[in-house]
């Protein structure tokens, strides 16, 4: 693999890079795919060789290696790599006479701390090593796990049980030929910069007897700022004989409306409130969102006066715009019959007075031009009359 092709990899891999609309924010993992490398790995219990990653007894293994850590043949069996030419390697169970409960874990201290109340998205690529020895293709479920913490972690080859934030994956479909990915999401305490990745089961359910151990390969790591909250809009109206679509698609999303029906849009003929619940398999995640669809002035009054008197009585001085709706955009000019601009106005609480740099107009007749959208219904206004000066 050539030098320009490695970089743009590793670019790639700073971003979380699901079709979905909901992830939100850049991968929080340093060195995700563990291309980047102090020395290339010529001996065991080496990670700390690969750019902040590090733990106990725990492998780095790249194709620049020539001493039984390359890829994708090396000691522990044969994988190509997820991503480029490099992953880590560990033991997340062991069962001998040695010990009856052996864990290994690897670790990183990701790019920011996390927010409180956040959520956030992970993704981590998992294959089993050919060197595993599973007494009876006996497979531990929930057997991998992504431990949030504030400090680091002590590197040590027993369970991490109480402390932090723990985030389990189901492995069983994991094997020796392919990448499994596993994923989930989580809500953040916040603080938290510290991720260790293993097997946080408190019970494990190891047959009887049976001597053994789960030797996994990991490549491309990934924790981001997700959101999975569906958006209806704000608040709409609706005349006879209109309609209005609500749009709830969001990719990786099953649908439920308040009427049963399970498409991503829905089609709204009526006054009335609305719901939606988007459900999302993938993280086993449900929002909702509520509209209320109002009955809208469907005949609005706009009244433009013909003629007003600016002398100062206090009656009738300003010509006004009178409506029974609320106009967006707004906007008022006033032109002489010669085509020159008198007066413009974008609040329709300032109109014109009667005036041009603070002179009197003359009495006559002056155009006007009203244009703006009617709020709620978006119909558009377009006026254009006179209006006599008299004093």
């Amino acid at each position: 693999m050539d030098a320009a092709k490695n970089i743009f990899i590793i670019i790639l891999l700073n971003w979380c890079l699901t079709a979905s609309s909901q992830i939100t924010g850049t991968n929080m993992v340093q060195n995700p795919s563990f291309e980047l490398f102090y020395n290339c790995p010529q001996g065991s219990n080496n990670l700390y060789e690969a750019k902040y990653w590090w733990g106990f007894s725990t492998e780095y293994y790249n194709a620049c290696s020539t001493s039984g850590l390359g890829v994708p043949l090396n000691y522990s069996g044969f994988q190509n790599a997820y991503t480029g030419v490099a992953y880590s390697g560990f033991i997340i169970y062991s069962h001998n006479s040695f010990s009856l409960d052996y864990r290994e874990t690897i670790k990183t201290k990701i790019s920011d701390s996390l927010i409180p109340n956040k959520r956030y998205c992970t993704n981590l690529f998992l294959s089993l090593a050919n060197g595993t020895i599973i007494p009876n293709n006996y497979i531990l479920l929930d057997s991998i796990g992504m431990l949030f913490t504030k400090d680091s972690v002590p590197d040590i080859v027993t369970p991490i049980l109480t402390i932090g934030i723990k985030v389990q994956n189901n492995i069983a479909s994991l094997d020796t030929l392919n990448w499994l990915k596993v994923f989930n999401s989580f809500i953040a305490n916040g603080g938290e910069k510290y991720l260790t990745i293993g097997n946080f089961d408190n019970i494990v359910n190891w047959p009887s007897g049976k001597q053994g151990e789960i030797y996994v390969y990991v490549d491309d790591v990934s924790i981001c700022e997700c959101s999975f909250q569906v958006n209806l809009g704000k608040v709409r109206t609706l005349c006879d004989g209109e309609t209005t679509l609500l749009n709830a698609s969001m990719p990786g999303a099953t649908y439920l409306w308040q009427d049963g029906s399970t498409d991503s849009t829905f089609l709204v003929t009526k006054p009335g409130k609305y719901w939606v619940q988007c459900y999302f398999s993938k993280y086993n995640i449900t929002t909702s969102d509520t509209i209320y669809i109002t009955e809208g002035n469907c005949n609005p009054t706009i009244y433009i006066q013909n003629s007003f008197t600016p002398n100062g009585d206090g009656i009738n001085d300003i010509f006004n715009i009178i409506t029974d709706v609320e106009i967006n955009d707004f906007k008022l000019i006033i032109y002489n019959r010669w085509g020159q601009l008198l007066f413009e106005s974008t609040d329709i609480n300032k109109c014109w007075d009667g005036t041009y740099k603070g002179k009197a107009v003359p009495l006559g007749v002056y155009v006007y031009v009203l244009t703006g959208t009617i709020k709620g219904t978006n119909e558009q206004i377009n006026r254009t009359g006179t209006v006599t000066v008299l004093r």
